[in-house]
């Protein structure tokens, strides 16, 4: 037997159980005479990744019309231009086609500049003697939550797609749409391929969770029929938790038959050692799925009180609540418990911040603990202190609060400077890069210029572009980043003539913004010398 039965989470991804009907579904796409694209979507930690990869699997023997399968993991090296997509697009095409097809793998090279051009030839070939290759692209959210891809990428792989010998299966935690970080991509074509209703990954059903039973089964073990009930009333189908269940069970009870005592003792057993994967689950609702989760872990709900459909589902599919008789109620005992005990600081938050008037009158004291984050950090005492003054002014009149952001980022810039450089003079092999790479950039003879927003586009250059490479010792990109958002708001508060009031969200979102820059040049400079 395998030291660990039942694995949860860690670096590789288990064997599946279950997810019959989902398998069911996938191949209805899959193996009809016109096959389909899918989309596959789901909640962080419900099994996507798992499923996808036994689909490839599937499909990567010759079954039902298709000479190969891949299974692509985004997650993984997230690319971050066309170029790097479609190479390593083309790589893993490649790959899956050296067994069946070497001749046709020969033709892809990975390196030429027109690669899909080469992918066209291919899938052609394969459309000439009536194959398929599946491409199974999981952790599509990682690849469209940048900014690098462009709709050039999108429309070369419809271009693909739209021969019948490649077909696309994608997983991804929302619509592929709603991931675009970009109008430009959200525009194309691409999105229009796949079936306009994607799979679903949700919690287990009942003919899942006796999969996952079976290997306790074949081991000796045996559960009536009240032990089986409880699983499903402690862990509501989550996979994660049924997994965590199950394997507290078979390392504590192997062989033996279990009733409910049995199954209620383990529960809470994994309630007190396994919180890392009740917080897993609990990050991964927003806020407001948070609050329905508080309030349905101290009762019913009427489904009056949540008219919105969307919620009852998001809630339901994660198998937290489930309707019963117009009533929405827990359907997780081990979530309940863990949202019981956030309910004290999620109290404290609405009471806090529940309302604008309430965020305007509590905010400073807000940003006065965020502030205290920074007390301890090693920088410039002067830097301190212009951010603990901008922190004070916050209220009652936020626009004073921003009178001093302006210093902020000229003194961190000074800072950086004395960091960096000998008496601000610009190195050459900074300057010969530059030139050579012809970006823009302005200075003083040779030295840092003296316009503040000249020194920013110096430090963009500086901790590294599309052009030119990273060239500060200590620096870092996120900090120039926020010295160049620090300064151009300073710009705008000393010259703004348009009239209108600085908010206080405005004004606090700017302070949290210095603060952090106190935090992120604090760890820079810790590996500077003295």
């Amino acid at each position: 037997m395998p030291n660990d039965l039942y694995p949860v989470l860690g670096p590789t991804v288990p064997p599946m159980l279950g997810r019959a009907a989902l398998v069911s579904q996938i191949d209805n796409h899959l193996r009809k005479p016109s096959p389909d694209h899918v989309s596959v979507t789901g909640p962080a930690h419900y099994g996507k990744s798992v499923l996808l990869r036994h689909v490839a699997g599937s499909y990567g023997t010759g079954a039902s019309g298709y000479v190969a399968a891949s299974y692509i993991d985004l997650r993984r090296g997230v690319p971050a231009s066309d170029r790097e997509f479609m190479r390593r697009f083309a790589g893993e095409v490649k790959s899956a086609l050296q067994a069946s097809r070497p001749q046709l793998a020969e033709w892809i090279e990975i390196e030429n500049e027109a690669v899909h051009e080469v992918l066209g030839i291919v899938f052609g070939e394969l459309h000439n003697e009536g194959e398929r290759l599946l491409a199974v692209l999981d952790g599509f959210d990682y690849v469209l939550a940048g900014t690098g891809l462009t709709r050039g990428l999108w429309d070369q792989l419809r271009a693909l797609a739209q021969r019948t010998s490649l077909r696309l299966v994608t997983g991804s935690r929302r619509p592929l749409r709603e991931l675009c970080r970009t109008e430009e991509s959200r525009t194309s074509d691409f999105w229009e391929i796949f079936y306009d209703t994607p799979v679903r990954v949700t919690a287990l059903d009942d003919s899942d969770l006796e999969a996952f039973l079976q290997p306790l089964h074949d081991d000796g073990s045996e559960l009536d029929e009240s032990a089986r009930k409880e699983v499903f009333i402690w862990t509501g189908g989550a996979p994660l938790l049924v997994c965590a269940l199950l394997q507290k069970l078979w390392s504590e009870h192997r062989g033996a038959r279990l009733s409910k005592e049995e199954i209620d003792r383990s529960a809470k057993a994994v309630l007190d050692e396994r919180r890392q994967l009740l917080n897993a689950l609990w990050d991964d609702c927003d806020g407001e799925l948070r609050a329905d989760l508080d309030a349905l872990s101290r009762g019913d709900i009427p489904l009056t009180e949540l008219s919105d459909r969307r919620r009852r589902d998001a809630l339901m599919e994660r198998g937290f609540g489930r309707e019963s008789r117009n009533r929405l109620r827990c359907s997780c005992y081990l979530m309940q418990r863990h949202a019981q005990d956030q309910t004290p600081a999620i109290a404290d938050l609405k009471r806090l911040l529940g309302t604008a008037a309430d965020f305007r009158t509590h905010v400073r004291s807000l940003l006065e603990m965020r502030r205290e984050h920074m007390a301890a950090e090693a920088v410039d005492e002067r830097l301190r202190d212009l951010v603990s003054m901008a922190v004070r002014d916050i209220a009652p009149d936020p626009q004073n609060a921003l009178t001093w952001v302006r210093s902020i980022a000229d003194r961190a810039l000074e800072v950086v400077w004395a960091a960096e450089l000998t008496d601000r003079k610009l190195p050459d092999e900074w300057t010969a890069e530059w030139d050579t790479a012809r970006v823009n950039y302005q200075d003083d003879q040779g030295n840092v210029p003296k316009p503040r927003g000249q020194q920013c586009n110096v430090l963009r250059l500086a901790t590294g572009t599309e052009r030119t490479s990273r060239s500060t010792r200590y620096i870092t990109k996120r900090t120039s980043l926020l010295i160049d958002h620090l300064q151009s708001v300073g710009n705008f508060v000393h010259h703004r003539t348009d009239g209108h009031e600085v908010t206080v969200g405005f004004a606090s979102a700017v302070v949290m913004s210095a603060i952090s820059l106190v935090e992120c040049l604090a760890h820079d400079l810790a590996g500077a010398a003295p």
